[in-house]
């Protein structure tokens, strides 16, 4: 990573931050940076970079974990103290529902997100359509 900065300042670039995905060797690299989830940026010849993370990837990894777990949260339109859980399947049983309707509510999705297989399951506008605020 020194050698790809390095190579970018002489070339004349002015690096202001480095995005990577959430691998291990990213993290390992930052690590070694010294840049941390409080301190996300690091100092490289006299300058910060700031060290992010790919937002898509990220997107992507949270579907990934919504698929092997349910999600619990406080849900302000319930006005219940009782937290609501949310699983993979309620998307599947309501989107099976609407598909047998006229109009669509989720005229968007498609059956390739139904059964996220190894082909369609980090295509980020996939992931994006089911994990939008609408759905």
């Amino acid at each position: 990573m020194n050698e790809d900065l390095g190579a970018c300042q002489n070339a004349g670039l002015h690096v202001v931050a480095t995005i990577c995905d959430m691998s291990a060797n990213h993290a390992k690299i930052l690590k070694l940076l010294v840049a941390t989830r409080w301190k996300p940026f690091f100092k490289f010849q006299n300058q910060y970079i700031v060290a992010v993370y790919d937002s898509p990837h990220h997107l992507k990894c949270t579907r990934i974990l919504f698929l092997k777990y349910d999600v619990q949260f406080e849900s302000k339109l319930m006005h219940n103290q009782l937290p609501v859980t949310s699983k993979w399947e309620h998307i599947l049983y309501v989107y099976i529902w609407d598909k047998q309707n006229i109009v669509c509510l989720f005229y968007n999705l498609t059956d390739a997100y139904e059964s996220p297989v190894a082909q369609y399951a980090m295509k980020f506008g996939l992931v994006a359509q089911v994990m939008s605020n609408t759905i």
